[in-house]
């Protein structure tokens, strides 16, 4: 996946941030803390990693579907993300 190597540093700082953030909650929970701080903790975690998904998907998207030339692979690379889709959102 070259568009993965291509935006290696932005998708790093990503990850980082998203363990960071889990990093945190496990904190959280370790210690006394409020359980409005760590609901709030964990929504953003699902949103650090929602964010993360998009970027890759997007990224995935305009390199294996929108510039494919060849229709049939182009049609291949839509199906397979619209699998990975459902996963995700199932």
């Amino acid at each position: 996946m070259a568009h993965v190597n291509q935006n290696k540093a932005r998708l790093v700082t990503r990850v980082r941030r998203l363990r960071g953030q889990l990093d945190a909650l496990e904190r959280a929970l370790d210690g006394d803390a409020d359980c409005m701080d760590v609901l709030t903790q964990a929504a953003a975690i699902r949103g650090a990693s929602q964010g993360l998904m998009v970027e890759l998907l997007g990224d995935h998207l305009r390199q294996h579907v929108v510039n494919e030339e060849d229709a049939s692979v182009r049609d291949t690379e839509a199906d397979q993300v619209l699998q990975l889709v459902k996963r995700y959102l199932g």
